[in-house]
Protein backbone atom coordinates (compact mmCIF):
# COMPACT_ATOMS: atom_id res chain seq x y z
CA UNK A 1 0.00 0.00 0.00
CA UNK A 2 1.36 3.54 -0.85
CA UNK A 3 1.52 5.88 1.06
CA UNK A 4 -0.70 9.62 -0.17
CA UNK A 5 1.56 11.80 -2.11
CA UNK A 6 0.74 14.64 0.93
CA UNK A 7 1.63 13.10 3.51
CA UNK A 8 5.32 11.75 1.84
CA UNK A 9 5.56 15.43 0.84
CA UNK A 10 5.04 16.76 4.61
CA UNK A 11 7.23 14.13 5.91
CA UNK A 12 10.07 15.10 3.78
CA UNK A 13 9.06 18.87 4.81
CA UNK A 14 9.04 17.90 8.39
CA UNK A 15 12.31 16.15 8.39
CA UNK A 16 14.62 18.63 5.54
CA UNK A 17 13.39 21.27 8.46
CA UNK A 18 14.59 19.50 11.59
CA UNK A 19 17.68 18.56 9.31
CA UNK A 20 18.37 22.18 8.56
CA UNK A 21 17.51 23.22 12.24
CA UNK A 22 20.13 21.05 13.44
CA UNK A 23 22.68 22.22 11.19
CA UNK A 24 21.86 25.88 12.12
CA UNK A 25 22.15 24.85 15.49
CA UNK A 26 25.73 23.27 14.86
CA UNK A 27 26.61 26.15 13.20
CA UNK A 28 25.30 28.74 15.84
CA UNK A 29 27.71 26.65 18.50
CA UNK A 30 30.42 26.99 16.43
CA UNK A 31 29.83 30.64 15.86
CA UNK A 32 29.25 31.35 19.05
CA UNK A 33 33.11 29.83 19.97
CA UNK A 34 34.22 32.08 17.45
CA UNK A 35 32.25 35.09 18.63
CA UNK A 36 34.72 36.40 21.49
CA UNK A 37 37.53 36.67 19.11
CA UNK A 38 35.21 39.65 17.16
CA UNK A 39 35.49 42.86 17.71
CA UNK A 40 32.65 43.92 19.67
CA UNK A 41 31.33 46.52 22.31
CA UNK A 42 30.15 45.59 25.46
CA UNK A 43 26.81 47.44 27.08
CA UNK A 44 26.70 46.59 30.63
CA UNK A 45 28.73 43.83 32.97
CA UNK A 46 26.39 41.51 34.15
CA UNK A 47 27.37 37.52 34.52
CA UNK A 48 24.48 37.02 31.56
CA UNK A 49 26.00 37.83 27.96
CA UNK A 50 24.34 37.82 24.70
CA UNK A 51 26.22 38.75 21.28
CA UNK A 52 23.96 41.03 19.03
CA UNK A 53 24.80 41.81 15.19
CA UNK A 54 24.17 45.31 14.36
CA UNK A 55 24.34 47.17 11.63
CA UNK A 56 23.42 51.15 12.79
CA UNK A 57 20.52 51.47 10.34
CA UNK A 58 18.64 48.35 11.46
CA UNK A 59 15.24 49.26 12.89
CA UNK A 60 14.23 45.80 14.16
CA UNK A 61 17.99 46.60 16.76
CA UNK A 62 17.00 49.92 17.43
CA UNK A 63 13.70 49.03 18.77
CA UNK A 64 15.89 45.77 20.43
CA UNK A 65 18.44 48.32 21.75
CA UNK A 66 15.55 50.45 23.45
CA UNK A 67 13.95 47.31 25.16
CA UNK A 68 17.88 45.78 26.73
CA UNK A 69 18.87 49.24 27.50
CA UNK A 70 17.31 49.48 30.96
CA UNK A 71 17.42 45.84 31.45
CA UNK A 72 20.98 45.73 31.62
CA UNK A 73 21.29 46.34 35.39
CA UNK A 74 18.27 44.71 36.44
CA UNK A 75 18.80 41.34 34.86
CA UNK A 76 23.05 41.21 35.29
CA UNK A 77 23.23 41.38 31.33
CA UNK A 78 26.35 41.80 28.88
CA UNK A 79 25.30 42.63 25.75
CA UNK A 80 28.03 42.49 23.34
CA UNK A 81 27.13 44.43 19.87
CA UNK A 82 29.12 43.17 16.40
CA UNK A 83 29.02 45.84 14.29
CA UNK A 84 27.86 45.36 10.71
CA UNK A 85 26.97 47.19 7.83
CA UNK A 86 25.19 46.04 5.00
CA UNK A 87 21.89 47.32 5.00
CA UNK A 88 22.26 50.64 3.12
CA UNK A 89 24.93 52.67 1.67
CA UNK A 90 25.34 54.70 4.77
CA UNK A 91 26.03 51.84 7.10
CA UNK A 92 30.10 51.28 6.45
CA UNK A 93 29.91 55.28 7.12
CA UNK A 94 28.01 55.41 10.29
CA UNK A 95 29.56 51.61 11.55
CA UNK A 96 33.31 53.58 11.31
CA UNK A 97 32.16 56.28 13.00
CA UNK A 98 31.48 54.02 16.35
CA UNK A 99 34.17 51.94 15.65
CA UNK A 100 36.66 54.15 14.83
CA UNK A 101 35.91 56.66 17.75
CA UNK A 102 37.79 57.00 21.10
CA UNK A 103 34.30 56.56 22.63
CA UNK A 104 32.34 54.06 20.63
CA UNK A 105 29.46 52.99 22.91
CA UNK A 106 28.84 56.73 23.75
CA UNK A 107 28.72 57.26 19.72
CA UNK A 108 26.54 54.61 19.41
CA UNK A 109 23.86 55.42 22.43
CA UNK A 110 23.74 59.24 21.24
CA UNK A 111 23.09 57.57 17.74
CA UNK A 112 20.25 55.27 19.19
CA UNK A 113 18.73 58.45 20.79
CA UNK A 114 18.44 60.11 17.59
CA UNK A 115 17.54 57.17 14.88
CA UNK A 116 14.91 57.91 12.26
CA UNK A 117 12.93 55.02 10.67
CA UNK A 118 14.47 56.68 7.43
CA UNK A 119 17.91 57.55 8.07
CA UNK A 120 18.41 54.91 10.58
CA UNK A 121 21.06 55.74 13.42
CA UNK A 122 21.99 59.39 13.60
CA UNK A 123 25.61 59.04 13.31
CA UNK A 124 26.98 61.68 10.81
CA UNK A 125 29.07 58.81 8.61
CA UNK A 126 33.23 58.94 8.28
CA UNK A 127 35.10 57.36 5.90
CA UNK A 128 36.66 53.81 6.46
CA UNK A 129 39.55 53.27 7.59
CA UNK A 130 40.98 49.97 6.19
CA UNK A 131 41.54 48.31 9.79
CA UNK A 132 38.00 49.07 10.30
CA UNK A 133 37.23 47.42 6.94
CA UNK A 134 38.76 44.45 8.15
CA UNK A 135 36.60 44.46 11.73
CA UNK A 136 33.58 44.93 9.56
CA UNK A 137 34.29 42.13 6.83
CA UNK A 138 35.54 39.74 10.24
CA UNK A 139 32.09 40.62 11.73
CA UNK A 140 30.04 40.33 8.36
CA UNK A 141 31.74 37.11 7.78
CA UNK A 142 30.77 35.67 11.38
CA UNK A 143 27.01 36.74 10.01
CA UNK A 144 27.08 34.68 7.17
CA UNK A 145 29.20 31.92 8.52
CA UNK A 146 26.30 29.92 9.78
CA UNK A 147 25.73 27.18 7.50
CA UNK A 148 21.87 27.53 5.63
CA UNK A 149 22.15 30.99 7.25
CA UNK A 150 18.50 32.54 7.27
CA UNK A 151 19.15 35.57 8.77
CA UNK A 152 20.91 37.24 6.50
CA UNK A 153 18.59 40.16 5.77
CA UNK A 154 17.00 40.07 9.34
CA UNK A 155 17.55 41.79 12.62
CA UNK A 156 17.85 41.13 15.44
CA UNK A 157 20.00 38.17 15.86
CA UNK A 158 21.04 37.49 19.70
CA UNK A 159 23.20 34.22 20.70
CA UNK A 160 23.64 33.30 23.68
CA UNK A 161 24.12 30.10 25.78
CA UNK A 162 21.42 28.85 27.83
CA UNK A 163 21.20 27.62 31.24
CA UNK A 164 20.89 24.31 29.87
CA UNK A 165 24.25 24.87 28.12
CA UNK A 166 22.89 24.64 24.36
CA UNK A 167 23.60 28.04 22.32
CA UNK A 168 20.74 29.86 21.18
CA UNK A 169 20.59 31.40 17.82
CA UNK A 170 17.68 33.74 18.31
CA UNK A 171 16.26 36.16 15.09
CA UNK A 172 12.91 37.20 14.75
CA UNK A 173 11.44 40.81 15.68
CA UNK A 174 10.66 40.17 19.45
CA UNK A 175 7.84 40.66 21.78
CA UNK A 176 8.13 42.11 24.94
CA UNK A 177 7.13 38.31 26.46
CA UNK A 178 9.47 36.84 23.78
CA UNK A 179 12.51 38.64 25.32
CA UNK A 180 11.69 38.04 28.87
CA UNK A 181 12.05 34.49 27.84
CA UNK A 182 15.63 35.32 26.59
CA UNK A 183 16.75 37.09 29.17
CA UNK A 184 15.43 34.33 31.71
CA UNK A 185 17.12 31.63 29.86
CA UNK A 186 20.67 33.37 29.67
CA UNK A 187 23.30 31.52 31.42
CA UNK A 188 25.27 33.19 34.02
Amino acid sequence: MRAPLALVTLLTVVASASAQDLAWQRSGTLLYQHLGRLHWLAAGHGRKVLYDFIDPNSRPNHVLFERLAPLIRRDDLTIRQIVVAYLTRTSAGKAAAILQSPQPLQVLDEGEARFMRKTGAGITPVPVQPQTQYILHQNFQALTAVEGNPWMRFAPILIYRAKSGRVRVFQRRLTNQRLLSILASVAP
